[in-house]
């Protein structure tokens, strides 16, 4: 069956339903996924077990990510914690997160100096947690910044802003939220969908709106 193909942002063809006779090869193709799957979760999992220190009864979702360029102990990953989304570890930052985490899809956590997570929290697909910038603030420093990811030769140091954050226990980051460099957030607080947090938070609040507004959880009916 030939696919047809989608606007210019899709990613690969669309079809109609399959015709009939293909349901027979269903039980061939089931056991082809279960193999494959298998073997890509391997080749994860051997991964994540040589460029981190993993307690018992983690589970690693198909695009769980870790790049880590720092000592394998500089990644941490507590008991019972799922991930789906991407880890980065640069040279001398830390990443520790505790018991019972959940890190959706996409979601990513950029280390520069140290992200810290505690135990139970539940972050949601899409957030992002940076304790950096990313890049330099001055517009030559992105320059030389970008040209050394290209590979090429550059002059001189290049300074990126960063300080540490921490997430407390039993809190939740709503879908595509942002916690950025420097933040603390206490225990069990909420930070809803699409907020982007730039200060310190403290426990037992919701934080609503891209302007991050706080409110007293303990003060709510």
């Amino acid at each position: 069956m030939r696919p047809h193909w989608d606007h210019a942002f899709a990613s690969g063809g669309v079809y109609q339903e399959p015709d009939n006779w293909s349901k027979l090869l269903d039980p061939v193709f089931l056991v082809g996924e279960r193999l494959y799957g298998q073997y890509s979760m391997r080749r994860v999992w051997a991964a994540w077990k040589k460029a981190a220190l993993l307690e018992s009864g983690v589970r690693l979702g198909g695009n769980a990510r870790l790049i880590n360029k720092h000592t394998r102990d500089a990644a941490r990953i507590g008991e019972n914690t799922v991930c789906r989304g991407i880890i980065r570890v640069e040279r001398g930052a830390r990443v520790n997160i505790g018991k019972e985490v959940y890190l959706g899809d996409e979601a990513i956590i950029s280390a520069m100096e140290s992200v810290t997570i505690g135990r139970g929290t539940l972050i949601a697909h899409g957030v992002q947690i940076f304790d950096n910038t990313s890049h330099p603030i001055d517009w030559r420093g992105r320059e030389r910044h970008f040209k050394r990811i290209l590979g090429q030769p550059v002059d001189g140091s290049i300074e990126i802003p960063t300080a540490p954050v921490s997430i407390g226990e039993h809190c939740w980051l709503g879908f595509g939220s942002a916690v950025l460099k420097g933040v603390t957030i206490g225990d069990r607080s909420i930070v809803a969908a699409g907020c982007v947090v730039t200060k310190d938070v403290p426990p037992d609040t919701l934080v609503v709106s891209s302007m991050a507004t706080f409110i007293d959880l303990n003060k709510q009916g």
